[in-house]
């Protein structure tokens, strides 16, 4: 049976490794223990006719069960247990096929994934070479397509340590998911440890691939909102590979939430400055106030008075009450089109509660109900004052963490409309 490990530089190669099995310069330890796992780094040099879109190499692992004839392969968060067949015990043709993700992890561009339909390799010693055939996915923003490849494949002894990297959009808010991507598949019973910069500590869960031999292909954060005003990083003390190979010294940073101030219920009436909480504090000589004499702003770059180039968003605490399940506040469209509507998100929760639900619809601005508006010194249109009311979760605490996050674009610069937020008397009832 043959089995390979990737070899990712990208990801902290070689950094921190503990010896292999075999002794950990490849040659093989007659003391050793005898192991069910052999493990090597791979590279695919890819081949595809008339193609520059694909990337010239592909980095992943193939892991051999010495007790079965199969394989587990691949990498980058993806990962397959294939069946193979052999005549001769050093040369292994697939019976299946295994996917690869794409170290970079730009959902916009580029090549996403390379798929092996087929391979065939020989092992010889402590190496391999073989060749495969299959497709590499690339992406072209909100369109895919694939593109058929050949590689020729070598293989070596692994020395690679297992790291984990974020997966998807990275988490800018408390509440947000957090992905991290093996780099290559791992056994069962690897842990991983998302930790604030005050030494609080959150036990990731493992995703594991359906079947009869359980491996481990990313990591995910648990159903709990984060705390604002701290910085998280992974710990990867407890993640060990088929080889036997760690990395304990290098934590990966993965995000930092602004701190969330606590805030009196009186219609933002005691704000000083120009900014509470990451939204503009404006005044009637800049906006008209929804009520009394200060409203606060958000809204994303682009939008009428927000100058910031990473537009504006609210972060702040209220002080619950017995008694209290609903968050209330009045808000009002600021566009610079008589068209516009404002895009964003609305969080509520606690911190170390779960993320409960979102709310997303602010409307726009219907013809009706428009007001013309100068936002400093700029000519914009008001939609009608409006009340939004929000329970809050079952397992909020007397500290509810309130958010709201303009949307913004994935695979496209500039803002995603030209429309901002106007909040008023933000309070709990």
């Amino acid at each position: 049976m043959l089995g390979v490990v990737v070899a990712l530089g990208a990801l902290g190669c070689g950094k921190g490794a503990q010896k292999n099995p075999d002794g950990g310069d490849g040659s093989l330890n007659p003391d050793a223990p005898a192991t069910a796992w052999r493990s090597f780094d791979v590279v695919a040099v890819l081949a595809a006719d008339g193609s520059t879109a694909i990337p010239p190499t592909n980095r992943f692992t193939l892991v051999q069960d010495l007790t079965a004839l199969r394989v587990i392969a691949g990498g980058n968060g993806r990962a397959t247990v294939v069946p193979v067949t052999t005549g001769d015990g050093r040369t292994f043709r697939s019976a299946g096929s295994f996917t690869v993700g794409d170290m970079t992890m730009d959902a916009c561009s580029g090549p996403q994934e390379v798929r092996y339909d087929s391979f065939q390799v020989t092992v010889t010693g402590e190496s391999l070479t073989g060749t495969a055939t299959g497709a590499a996915s690339i992406s072209c923003g909100d369109c895919s397509f694939f593109v058929p490849v050949t590689a020729t494949l070598t293989g070596t002894a692994d020395k690679t340590v297992p790291t984990l990297r974020a997966a998807g959009a990275r988490a800018a808010t408390p509440f947000d998911p957090i992905w991290l991507s093996a780099s290559e598949p791992l056994p069962a019973g690897v842990t991983a440890k998302l930790l604030a910069d005050d030494g609080a500590s959150i036990d990731l869960v493992p995703q594991i691939l359906d079947g009869d031999l359980p491996v481990v292909v990313a990591f995910y954060k648990p159903d709990i909102i984060l705390r604002a005003g701290q910085g998280y990083v992974v710990a990867f003390d407890g993640l060990v590979d088929f080889a036997g190979l760690s990395d304990a010294d290098t934590p990966l940073r993965v995000t930092s939430f602004a701190a969330a101030p606590t805030v009196a219920e009186d219609g933002f009436e005691s704000a000083t400055g120009t900014s509470l909480g990451g939204a503009m504090v404006v005044t009637a000589a800049q906006l008209p106030p929804i009520a009394g004499n200060t409203s606060l702003y958000v809204g994303p770059a682009g939008a009428p008075g927000i100058l910031s180039t990473n537009g504006a968003s609210l972060a702040v605490r209220l002080a619950r009450q017995p008694g209290d399940t609903r968050l209330r506040f009045s808000y009002r469209v600021i566009a610079a089109a008589s068209q516009g509507s404002f895009f964003g998100t609305l969080y509520v929760g606690s911190e170390g509660a779960s993320t409960g639900q979102t709310a997303s619809g602010f409307g726009g601005l219907a013809p009706s109900a428009q007001e013309m508006v100068t936002v400093v010194g700029q000519t914009a249109y008001a939609s009608a004052i409006t009340a939004l009311d929000q329970a809050l979760p079952a397992d909020t605490t007397d500290s509810v963490l309130v958010l709201i996050t303009p949307a913004s674009n994935v695979c496209r610069a500039g803002p995603l409309l030209n429309a901002g937020l106007l909040i008023d008397d933000l309070r709990l009832e």
